[in-house]
């Protein structure tokens, strides 16, 4: 059965009800996530289908790896004159696709958000096709699926008033603080399909009228979850290491880690105590380890990989010795190192189901191995890199430049095969406008997965 755009939607209701089961599902299961959300209209028994049926969720998400999309989330200009607790959004969802020579051209879908769109501090990079929102004065996340456009309620943090209730009158001057702000990690669990938030909280208690340079001395730490459509609010849990660990996780979450970049990977969270970024490289430890930090989401466990020595060693400019940015090619983490203006290395780490423990080990070195990049622009501050969901030979390079007080960001396209890199342009546009934080610019996988329990999404 063919489905045109002329077609009415009784009678395409009427093919419908003739269709089995299984061949609806594989029809359904091929289409863009646009596409799925007109087709909710169609009939009661579709609509259904679209929001609740597990096995078109899984394989509506398997299909969608082969067609990565670009996804730009931007706050338009206006909004930082805005006084409102509303503001507007620029998202484009753009695929990528092969171009000219020298440029890869991807044709993208705009949307501006309308008046109702929440204010926000903060955005980590999506998972499975669900984004994570962060509000920092309130410790609150809010999570959206960019293809259906659902989105949770805000989940506020009540962390900190519970611990300040627990102090007794003896000491009525203390208060507990949050050293900076909480570290965010989002991810999802495989087994189960469950996508699940965490916050790392480094606490102090000092007397409120005491002001003293005391950012560096954490009086104890706590972690919180939230499991995306079950939890309706944080729950405590005990982040521990999984066996053979080496390296304790105060030591892989620096006071100033809250800013450092995570990638996800087949149910695991990563990310490095050491990555060169503005306020985050100023704040580290030099004598901090060297490590990756491997969070499992459904045990909740973490693992910590030293980074090896040899990698350590390799000659490189002094200001370029910490990552410069980390991503995830296929089934290898990787850590991205500047070695000359132009040239780049990736060192990539194989981390399969069964090599996950000998990682941990400080001699483990074999599973690593190397490749130099060479690109045709310089690789200084605000050059980051990030993989393609469902594409090991594709490498999407940033680099930010600033033009008359704006900071910009501008793409490449780089081809580990042919070894060859294109600038992107999406819809003509070769730069887009980054407000920081409050910015996202990202590689996503389509997905219908639920961010609320199934009998309140709308």
């Amino acid at each position: 059965m063919f489905i045109g755009v002329d077609d009415s939607h009784d009678s395409v209701a009427a093919h419908v009800s003739s269709l089995p089961y299984e061949l609806l599902i594989d029809i359904l299961s091929r289409l863009p996530g646009k596409s799925l959300m007109r087709f909710k209209s169609v009939s009661k028994h579709w609509l259904s289908l679209i929001r609740e049926d597990a096995h078109l969720m899984d394989l509506h998400f398997s299909r969608s790896k082969s067609r990565p999309v670009l996804l730009h989330i931007n706050p338009l200009p206006e909004v930082g004159l805005s006084t409102s607790n509303t503001v507007q959004q620029r998202i484009s969802c753009g695929e990528i696709s092969g171009g000219e020579e020298q440029v890869e051209e991807i044709t993208s879908e705009v949307r501006i958000t309308d008046d109702k769109w929440f204010l926000y501090d903060h955005i980590l990079e999506p998972v499975n096709g669900l984004v994570c929102f962060v509000h920092w004065k309130t410790y609150a996340i809010r999570v959206y699926n960019a293809s259906t456009r659902q989105e949770t309620p805000w989940v506020k943090s009540t962390l900190l008033a519970e611990e300040n209730c627990k102090l007794t009158y003896k000491d009525s001057k203390m208060k507990i603080k949050s050293l900076r702000n909480p570290v965010y990690r989002f991810g999802f669990d495989p087994e189960y399909k469950e996508h699940k938030v965490f916050c790392f909280w480094r606490l102090v208690s000092r007397p409120q009228r005491r002001h003293n340079n005391s950012l560096d001395r954490p009086d104890y730490e706590s972690w919180e979850a939230l499991t995306v459509g079950q939890d309706t609010k944080w729950r405590r849990i005990n982040a521990v290491p999984n066996k053979n660990n080496q390296i304790e996780i105060k030591q892989a979450l620096p006071p100033a880690s809250c800013s450092r970049r995570q990638v996800y990977a087949d149910g695991t969270i990563y990310w490095s105590n050491k990555e060169y970024r503005s306020d985050a490289f100023r704040y580290s430890n030099p004598d901090d380890p060297d490590v990756i930090v491997a969070f499992d989401v459904g045990s909740e466990k973490y693992r910590v990989i030293p980074v090896p020595k040899f990698i350590l060693d390799e000659p490189r400019d002094e200001t370029f010795r910490v990552p410069i940015g980390m991503l995830v090619l296929g089934t290898h983490v990787a850590l991205l190192y500047r070695m000359e203006p132009n040239v780049v290395k990736l060192w990539m780490l194989d981390d399969g189901a069964d090599k996950k423990l000998e990682n941990c080990g400080r001699e483990s070195n074999t599973n690593w191995r190397s490749e130099t990049i060479t690109l045709p622009f310089c690789c200084d501050n605000g050059f980051d890199g990030f993989g393609i969901a469902g594409c090991s030979d594709k490498i999407l390079f940033e680099s930010r430049v600033r033009k008359n007080s704006e900071l910009f960001t501008c793409l490449y396209s780089y081809d580990r095969v042919k070894k060859s890199c294109k600038k992107i342009e999406m819809d003509g546009v070769s730069s887009f406008t980054s407000y920081s934080d409050a910015s996202l610019l990202a590689t996503f996988t389509e997905s219908l997965f639920p961010v609320q329990p199934l009998d309140k999404t709308s």
